[in-house]
C-alpha cells in the first residue's frame, strides 16, 4: 500500500502505539501536503475513527446565551431594504464587546449561528412565501407600471428610437436619466391571475399619472374587435403608488365594485404574477423591437397588440407560449370564463364616459335628513334618486357620509360609507327608492293599515338603555312617564350633591382690595345721603301704619302716592307730616276770568 494513500496513514494510526501517533500525524501531513484538521477530515470520510471518548462538553458553547441572541438581533438588523448586508459578524462582535459581552472567534462564532439556524446566508435567504389561488378569470387581475430603456427623442425629421444603455444612464447618474425624463415610455403592463393573460400598452410620460392609469384600465377592461379578453374584475391587486391608489381612481374602482387590494411596500412577491408578465414582455417583445425599429409609442402600442394576442393565443412561431402552471395557453383558460360556474365573473364595463365622470366625483358627502334619507344624482341615469339608510347600523340624523355611484348592474345603486364610534368607514351598498305616479314611496304604510315607524338609530338605542338603566323595571312607557313628572332617576339613590355639605375647604386670607369709587354725579349723591335706618315696610303695613297716626281714612291720592314710596320704619313721622301738608292733593285748576 502506497505511502500516498489515505488508506495506509489510516492503517499506520491504528497500529500504532501509545505516545506515537503525534509523530505519525506529523509524517502523513509532510507526504501528504494537508494540514492536521484536513488529514482528520479526510481519513473521518473514509470511515476512520481515532477512538478517542467524546468530550462531554461537545455541541456547547462557552458563550452565553444572551449574547448571541444579541448578537443574532444586530446582524438581523443590518440589512437594507434593498436586501444588501451592511453589517457582518466582526463588526456585531465588536459591538458586543464594547457592551461588556464575551464573545468567540469570528469563525466559532460563525459556527454557532450555523447550528442555530442563524447564519449570515441563512438571514439573507428570502422569506418565504405562500402560492395564493384565485377562482376564476376576472376574478384577479395585477397590474404594475414600470418605465423602459426605450425612449423618442425630438429631431427635425420626425423621432427615432432610443435605448439608455446603462453606461450611459447609470442608476447612481441621476443627472443623465433627468435629461430624458419628459421622453420616457412607460409600460403599463396587466396579468389575469387565474388564466396569466397579458396585457401591455406604452405611454409617453415623465412618470406615473393618474390619468394613465385610468386610460389603461378603460383599454384592458372595454371590449376589442377581434378579441375575447375583457370585463371588470372582483378584485385589483397592484403597488401602493400614488398613481394607483389617488382618491379619483379609488372612486372610479368602487363605483364599479372592484376590492382595491394594494400590495405591501417593498413586498414584491404579493404580485408575482405581474412582476413575472413584465419580464415576458421586456424579454419576448420589447427585445424584438431593437432589431425592428418602430417610430412612435403609437407604432409600438400597434405592435406591442400584434404581439400580446399572438403570445396569450400561442400563435407566435418557433415558440412555446403556454402557461407553466396550467400548460395550456393563456386564452383557452380565459375563456373558460364562460361556463356556468365562472359566468358570474364576466362583468361588463360601463360606458367610459361614466366611468370619466366618476374621477371628478371623488369625495361626495351627503347629509342624512331627519327620514333618514339622501338624494343623489346618478351618472348612469343622470336623475336624482332618494335613498333610505335607516337600516345601516351606526346610522342616525345629521350625520354626513360619504357616496359613490355603482355604475355596473341593473339598477343605479349607491355605495354609502358610514363612520363608526371607532373611526372605521363601513360601505353599505343601497338601492335607490321606488316612487308610485303620486310620488309616494311604495313602501310607506297606507293610511288606515298599520303604521310603522323607523328602527331605532344607534344613538336613539343607546338613549333608551341609558334611561332603562336609570328607572330600572320600568317599561319604555313608563319611562316616560316618571321623565314627564321629574321622577328622580336610580330610585332616588344617586348620591349627587348632599355629599357637597361635607367638603373640607381650605382656610384661606381673603385680601380686602379697594372699593372703586364711580366718577359719577349720580354715584356722588346716592353715597353721600343719609342711612335709612331700620325695617322697610311694605305697601300695607305703610297704609295701616299712616291712616293710624292721621286718625283718618286714607284719600286715593294718598294711596296712589305712598305706593311709590320706599319707606322704613323711622321715617313714617316724616311721611305722615308730608300728607298733613298736602304732597298728595291734587292741583286745582283755576280759570281766569275773561
Amino acid at each position: 500500500m502506497s505511502s500516498l494513500s489515505l488508506e495506509y496513514w489510516a492503517e499506520q494510526l491504528d497500529k500504532a502505539g501509545h505516545g506515537n501517533k503525534g509523530t505519525i500525524l506529523k509524517q502523513a501531513c509532510d507526504t501528504l501536503g494537508l494540514s492536521k484538521d484536513a488529514l482528520y477530515r479526510r481519513l473521518k470520510k473514509l470511515g476512520w475513527n481515532s477512538g478517542k471518548a467524546k468530550r462531554s462538553d461537545a455541541g456547547t458553547t462557552s458563550m452565553q446565551d444572551d449574547a448571541i441572541d444579541m448578537l443574532v438581533a444586530i446582524l438581523n438588523q443590518g440589512v437594507r431594504d434593498n436586501g444588501k448586508r451592511i453589517m457582518d459578524i466582526t463588526t456585531a462582535k465588536s459591538i458586543l464587546v464594547a457592551n461588556g459581552y464575551n464573545c468567540l472567534s469570528t469563525s466559532q462564532i460563525s459556527r454557532v449561528l450555523t447550528k442555530r439556524n442563524a447564519s449570515v446566508s441563512a438571514l439573507d435567504k428570502a422569506t418565504p412565501h405562500i402560492q395564493m389561488r384565485s377562482l376564476a378569470p376576472n376574478h384577479v387581475h395585477q397590474v404594475d407600471p414600470s418605465y423602459c430603456l426605450l425612449y423618442y427623442p425630438p429631431g427635425k425629421k420626425g423621432k427615432m428610437q432610443r435605448y439608455a444603455n446603462d453606461s450611459e444612464f447609470y442608476a447612481n447618474k441621476p443627472e443623465n436619466l433627468e435629461r430624458i425624463k419628459h421622453l420616457r415610455v412607460w409600460r403599463y403592463v396587466l396579468v389575469d391571475h387565474n388564466s396569466g393573460m397579458i396585457r401591455v400598452r406604452y405611454y409617453e410620460s415623465a412618470g406615473e399619472t393618474q390619468a394613465n392609469m385610468f386610460d389603461f384600465l378603460m383599454w384592458c377592461w372595454q371590449q376589442h374587435d377581434g378579441s375575447p379578453f375583457m370585463g371588470v374584475p372582483k378584485i385589483l391587486l397592484w403597488d401602493k403608488g400614488s398613481a394607483n391608489t389617488g382618491k379619483a381612481i379609488t372612486n372610479v374602482l368602487n363605483a364599479l365594485q372592484v376590492e382595491n387590494i394594494p400590495h405591501e411596500a417593498g413586498n414584491p412577491r404579493a404580485k408575482g404574477a405581474v412582476e413575472v408578465a413584465n419580464n415576458i414582455v421586456e424579454k419576448q417583445f420589447e427585445s424584438r423591437i431593437l432589431f425592428e425599429p418602430v417610430s412612435s409609442v403609437d407604432e409600438l402600442n400597434q405592435s406591442a397588440w400584434a404581439w400580446q394576442e399572438a403570445f396569450n393565443a400561442d400563435k407566435i412561431p418557433g415558440m412555446n407560449c403556454k402557461h407553466s402552471r396550467h400548460k395550456q395557453t393563456r386564452l383557452d383558460v380565459w375563456l373558460t370564463i364562460y361556463t356556468p360556474t365562472n359566468r358570474q365573473y364576466l362583468r361588463m364595463l360601463p360606458d367610459e364616459q361614466v366611468c370619466r365622470l366618476l374621477l371628478t366625483k371623488s369625495g361626495e358627502t351627503r347629509q342624512v335628513r331627519g327620514d333618514l334619507v339622501i338624494t343623489y344624482v346618478h351618472p348612469c341615469t343622470k336623475t336624482r334618486h332618494e335613498y333610505d339608510l335607516s337600516d345601516l347600523e351606526h346610522i342616525r340624523n345629521g350625520i354626513t357620509v360619504e357616496v359613490n355611484p355603482i355604475i355596473v348592474g341593473d339598477t343605479p345603486d349607491l355605495l354609502v360609507g358610514v363612520t363608526t364610534p371607532l373611526d372605521e368607514v363601513i360601505y353599505h351598498q343601497v338601492k335607490p327608492l321606488a316612487f308610485d305616479a303620486a310620488g309616494f314611496r311604495l313602501d310607506a304604510p297606507t293610511i288606515g293599515d298599520t303604521h310603522e315607524r323607523h328602527g331605532d338609530t344607534a344613538t336613539q338605542a343607546a338613549a333608551k338603555a341609558a334611561d332603562r338603566l336609570a328607572f330600572p323595571d320600568l317599561s319604555d312607557d313608563e319611562i316616560k312617564q316618571a321623565k314627564k313628572k321629574k321622577a328622580a332617576p336610580f330610585d332616588g339613590k344617586l348620591v349627587a350633591h348632599s355629599h357637597l355639605k361635607s367638603v373640607e375647604h381650605d382656610t384661606r386670607i381673603m385680601p380686602q382690595g379697594e372699593t372703586i369709587q364711580p366718577d359719577s354725579a349720580i354715584a356722588k349723591q346716592v353715597a353721600e345721603a343719609p342711612k335709612k335706618q331700620g325695617k322697610v315696610l311694605d305697601s300695607v303695613d305703610l297704609r295701616i301704619v299712616v291712616s293710624q297716626r292721621l286718625g283718618r281714612p286714607l284719600r286715593p291720592a294718598e294711596i296712589d302716592w305712598l305706593a311709590e314710596q320706599v319707606v322704613v320704619e323711622s321715617e313714617v313721622n316724616s311721611i305722615v307730616e308730608q300728607l298733613h301738608s298736602g304732597v298728595a292733593e291734587a292741583p286745582v285748576l283755576k280759570l281766569a276770568s275773561v
